[in-house]
C-alpha cells in the first residue's frame, strides 16, 4: 500500500530541515534536485519508498555506503553540471555546443569512474554495485569527445583534416591582412589621416580608424563610424579582396566545426537511453552515499524493519538537535499496547519525544538510518497522521479548537492497523472536563482501529487509562524536584505530573499566588499529583542509586581487568624463567657429557687402577649433580607430579613397564635382589635402582618427551643415563671385567639403536677391545646406514667393514677400535 503523509505534517515535523541536511551531502544535480524543497516548503514524496521491499533496499544501500565511508572510501561524483537541457536537446535532434559536449564528457567520466569504484568494492557493497549495472560502457563516446574538444571548450584542429586546412588558410590570410594594414600604418600620408594608429575589426573585416575630415586620403569601404562621428572605420580598397578570401575561409571553418559538433551530437543521441539510465544510476548512488554521510553525521544505525506494528527505539535522539545537547531516550510502542500517553511538565520534552518517533517512521520510509542504538526496531507504517500545533483556519472561519476537531475527525476516519498517529495536547482549547472526555473517546476509537498512537496530555483522566485498558500505557518526562527543572529524560510505565505550580514558581510567580492555586486545586487532583510527585521523587532516588551501583561495578570490572593483566604478565615472566632454566640445564648436561668423553679418552690412553678409581669418583659426582639438577627442575616445574602408585612386586615380572619416580618409564630386566635393588632398562641403558625409586606405570607415555629435553614429568635427561652407564663401565674397567664383543641392534628403531651403540662402544673401549661386531640386519637399509654413519664419526673407531658371509654379510658391520695404547691413526 502506498505511503500517505501530508505536506503540512511534514512541515510540522520539520522534515524539510532534515532533507536539507541530506541535500548538503549530494554531489550530482539530479541528487540535489530529488532533495530540493518544493514550493511551500514541503519535500517531494518521491523520496519515500512505497513498499517494504523498496524500503529495505534503500536501507541496505545506506548501510553499504556508510560502511565504505567509515573506511574513507567515496565515489568520484563531484564537479558535474546539470545535463537535463542537454539531454532534452539531444532528444529533439539538436546540435550540442563544444561546452555542452565537455559537460557531457565529464558526466561520462564520472559514470565510468563510479562503476570502477563500485566494482572494486563488490564484496562490501553488492546492492550499490547493482546500480552500477545500469551504467553502460560509453567510453567510445567519451574518447571521441576528448579527441575533438579541447578543455577550454574549442574544437581541436585534429577533429578533422578539412577543419585543420580551413583554419590554416584562415590564419595565413589573417596574417597577410595584418601585414598589409601594418604597411598603411607606416605610410606618413595615411598616418596623417588616421585618428589612431591601430588596426581593428568591424563587421568581421579588418579596418583602419580614419578621421572623417580626411576621408578622401584613404580609398575604401566605410563599415562603421564612432559615436561622435569624427572617426570612420574604413576597409582600404587594396585589402578588400583579401578580406573577402578571409571571410570565405572563416565560413569554411564554421561549416566544418558545425559538422564535427553535429557528428558528436548524433553519436551522443544514439546513446541517449544509455545516458539516461547511467545518470539515473548515478543519482541513486549519489543519494545512497548522501544518506551514508547523514548517518555518520547523526551517529545513526540501520533499524530492523518489519510489518508488525512494533517500535523499539533505545537511545532515540532527535536528528536535528546537536548531539552534545540532545538527551537520548528509550521509546517502545506496539508490543503489548498500542496507545502511549506522554505526560509531564510543559517544556519537558514531550513534544520532542513525539516528533522523534514520527521522524523515525519517516526515516525508515526514506531509507535513512535512525538516530538510535544498534538493534533498534521500527514498523513500516502505511500512513503518518498527526495533529500538532496551531490548527486555526481563518479562511474557513474555524477557531483553533474547531480546526483541531476537524483534523481529529479526519484522523479517526483514516486510521488503520498500519497507521502511526501522533497527537499533541489532545482535547485542549475547551472545558477541561469535556476536553478530557472527548480525548478519551477519540483515543479509544483509534485503539479500536488498531492504529499505533502517541499522545501528549495533561489530563489526569487519560493518565488513568493505563489502569483500566491494557491497550494504553503511560510514559512521562522527568522533572527534578530539587531544581524544579525538567531533565528531558523519558520514563515508560509511569504517569507524569504537570508541575504547573512548580514551573510557575521557577518562572517567578509570587508565592501567595502559588499558595492560592494549591488551595483551589481539587482535592482528588491534588492527591493524584502528590502521589505522582512522590513516585517521581522515589524513581529519581532509585536512579541515583542505580547510577552509583553501575559506577562501582565499572570500577570493580576495571580493577579485575587490571589484576588479570598483571597475573598474565607474571605468568609470562614465570614461563620465561622456566625456559631459561631449561636452557641452562641443557647446557650444563652437554658440558657434563663432554667431561664423560674426556674421562673415557684418558682411560683409553692407558690409565691405571688409580686413574680408573679417580675417574669413577668423578663420574659418580657428575651423576649426582645430574640427578640433583633433574630433581630441581622437577621441583620448579609448573606441571605437578601426579601421585605415584607402588609396584605390586608379587605380580611383577621381567618385561613389565614401570615408572622411575621423578623420571620416565623403564622396563623390568630382573626382580629385586636380596638388597632390594632392581635391574631395569631405560632406553639403551641398563640401571640398578632401589625398589622405592620405582612406581607402577599408570599413564600413557609414548611421545611425551623430546630426546635431550629437560622435563620434570619424564625424569633425568639422556645424559644422566649416559653418566650412570659410564660409571658402570669405569667400574668394570677397574675390576678388569669382560667387555661385550657384540652389539645386537636388530628390531630397534634408529634412535634407540644408536643409543645402545654408543654404550657398547664405550664399554668396548674401556675394556680394551680391538673390535666390535654390530648386528643390525638387512631390512630397508636405514638402520645399517645410520650405524655406519655413526661409526664413521666415532672417536673410538679406526675403521669398519661389512661382515664376512659366515658372520652375516651386509647385515653385520665389524668396527676396528683404537687400541688402549695410544697410537697414530
Amino acid at each position: 500500500m502506498a505511503f500517505r503523509v501530508s505536506d503540512k505534517i511534514l512541515l510540522r515535523l520539520e522534515w524539510p530541515e532534515l532533507i536539507e541536511r541530506l541535500a548538503a551531502h549530494t554531489h550530482t544535480p539530479r541528487g540535489r534536485a530529488r532533495c530540493a524543497t518544493a514550493q511551500g516548503g514541503a519535500t517531494p514524496q518521491t523520496l519515500f519508498a512505497q513498499s517494504l521491499e523498496a524500503a529495505l533496499a534503500l536501507l541496505r544501500e545506506t548501510s553499504e555506503a556508510r560502511h565504505l565511508l567509515d573506511q574513507g572510501q567515496a565515489p568520484p561524483l563531484g564537479g558535474l553540471q546539470d545535463l537535463e537541457p542537454t539531454l532534452r536537446r539531444l532528444g529533439k535532434g539538436g546540435v550540442l555546443g563544444a561546452r555542452e559536449l565537455l559537460d557531457l564528457r565529464a558526466a561520462l567520466s564520472a559514470l565510468h569512474a563510479t562503476e570502477r569504484f563500485l566494482s572494486r568494492q563488490a564484496a562490501e557493497a553488492p546492492h550499490l554495485l547493482a546500480h552500477a549495472a545500469g551504467i553502460a560502457d560509453l567510453r567510445d563516446l567519451e574518447d571521441e569527445i576528448d579527441l575533438c574538444i579541447e578543455a577550454e571548450g574549442e574544437v581541436r584542429d585534429s577533429a578533422s583534416p578539412a577543419l585543420a586546412d580551413a583554419r590554416r588558410e584562415a590564419r595565413g590570410l589573417a596574417a597577410e591582412l595584418q601585414r598589409r594594414l601594418d604597411a598603411y600604418l607606416r605610410d606618413p600620408e595615411v598616418v596623417a589621416a588616421l585618428s589612431d594608429s591601430f588596426v581593428t575589426m568591424r563587421n568581421g573585416r579588418f579596418v583602419l580608424p580614419v578621421r572623417s575630415d580626411a576621408r578622401a586620403r584613404v580609398r575604401g569601404i566605410v563599415h562603421d563610424a564612432s559615436g561622435s562621428g569624427t572617426t570612420l572605420f574604413v576597409e582600404p580598397e587594396a585589402v578588400v579582396e583579401l578580406n573577402n578570401r578571409l571571410k570565405q575561409a572563416e565560413l569554411a571553418v564554421e561549416r566544418e566545426t558545425l559538422r564535427v559538433l553535429r557528428a558528436l551530437s548524433e553519436q551522443a543521441s544514439r546513446e541517449l537511453l544509455a545516458l539516461e539510465a547511467g545518470l539515473s544510476a548515478l543519482e541513486a548512488i549519489d543519494l545512497a552515499f548522501a544518506r551514508g554521510w547523514l548517518s555518520q553525521e547523526m551517529d545513526a544505525v540501520e533499524p530492523v524493519v518489519r510489518r508488525e506494528g512494533v517500535f523499539v527505539l533505545p537511545q532515540l535522539r532527535h536528528p536535528l538537535l546537536l548531539p552534545e545537547r540532545v538527551v537520548p531516550n528509550d521509546l517502545r510502542l506496539g508490543e503489548s499496547y498500542t496507545v502511549l500517553v506522554l505526560s509531564g511538565p510543559n517544556a519537558g520534552g514531550k513534544t520532542v519525544a513525539l516528533k522523534c518517533l514520527a521522524l523515525a517512521a519517516l526515516c525508515v520510509r526514506a531509507g535513512l538510518h535512525v538516530p538510535a542504538a544498534p538493534g533498534c526496531r521500527a514498523d513500516l507504517v502505511d500512513a503518518l497522521l498527526a495533529d500538532i500545533g496551531d490548527e486555526q483556519n481563518l479562511r474557513e472561519s474555524l477557531s483553533t479548537f474547531s480546526a483541531h476537531l476537524a483534523n481529529l475527525a479526519r484522523i479517526v476516519e483514516e486510521a488503520t492497523p498500519h497507521s502511526l498517529i501522533v497527537l499533541d495536547e489532545i482535547g485542549v482549547g475547551t472545558d477541561p472536563s469535556e476536553g478530557a472526555a472527548l480525548a478519551q473517546a477519540i483515543l479509544e476509537a483509534l485503539a479500536d482501529a488498531g492504529a499505533r498512537v502517541v499522545v501528549t496530555t495533561h489530563f489526569n483522566l487519560l493518565k488513568e487509562m493505563a489502569a483500566v485498558d491494557p491497550r494504553f500505557a503511560n510514559a512521562c518526562v522527568e522533572f527534578d524536584p530539587d531544581t524544579l527543572a525538567p531533565t528531558y529524560r523519558l520514563h515508560q510505565g509511569l504517569a507524569g505530573v504537570s508541575s504547573a505550580t512548580a514551573v510557575a514558581a521557577r518562572m517567578g510567580l509570587r508565592p501567595e499566588v502559588l499558595e492560592r492555586a494549591n488551595v483551589l486545586l481539587e482535592r482528588d487532583d491534588r492527591r493524584l499529583d502528590h502521589t505522582l510527585s512522590e513516585l517521581a521523587s522515589n524513581r529519581a532516588a532509585l536512579e541515583r542509586e542505580r547510577s552509583e551501583a553501575l559506577r562501582l561495578r565499572a570500577e570493580s570490572e576495571a580493577t579485575r581487568a587490571e589484576y588479570r593483566a598483571k597475573l598474565a604478565k607474571l605468568e609470562a615472566r614465570r614461563e620465561e624463567l622456566f625456559r631459561r632454566m631449561r636452557e641452562d640445564l641443557d647446557q650444563a648436561f652437554r658440558g657434563a657429557h663432554a667431561e664423560v668423553a674426556a674421562v673415557i679418552r684418558d682411560l683409553q690412553r692407558g690409565g691405571g687402577a688409580r686413574d680408573a678409581a679417580h675417574a669413577r669418583e668423578r663420574l659418580q659426582s657428575l651423576e649426582a649433580e645430574a640427578d640433583a639438577a633433574a630433581q630441581a627442575a622437577q621441583a620448579e616445574s609448573p606441571m605437578p607430579e601426579p601421585p605415584a602408585c607402588p609396584v605390586n612386586w608379587r605380580e611383577a615380572k621381567p618385561g613389565d613397564v614401570v615408572r622411575v619416580r621423578g623420571g620416565g618409564d623403564a622396563v623390568l630386566v630382573a626382580l629385586p635382589d636380596r638388597r632390594g635393588r632392581v635391574s631395569v632398562q631405560v632406553g639403551a641403558a641398563r640401571l640398578v635402582l632401589p625398589m622405592d625409586r620405582l612406581a607402577a606405570q599408570d599413564r600413557p607415555t609414548p611421545g611425551d618427551a623430546r630426546e635431550g629435553a629437560v622435563d620434570a614429568r619424564r625424569g633425568p635427561p639422556k645424559v644422566a643415563v649416559e653418566l650412570a652407564e659410564a660409571s658402570r663401565a669405569v667400574a668394570e674397567k677397574a675390576a678388569l671385567g669382560e667387555a661385550l664383543p657384540t652389539c645386537d641392534l636388530r628390531g630397534l628403531r634408529v634412535e634407540e639403536a644408536l643409543g645402545r651403540l654408543v654404550v657398547s662402544l664405550d664399554r668396548a673401549a674401556l675394556a680394551g677391545q680391538r673390535s666390535l661386531l654390530v648386528l643390525h640386519g638387512l631390512g630397508s637399509g636405514a638402520l645399517r646406514d645410520a650405524v655406519r654413519a655413526h661409526l664413521a664419526s666415532s672417536p673410538y673407531v679406526v675403521s669398519f667393514l661389512r661382515g664376512d658371509p659366515q658372520q652375516g654379510g651386509d647385515g653385520v658391520t665389524v668396527a676396528r677400535l683404537e687400541a688402549a695404547e695410544p697410537r697414530d691413526r
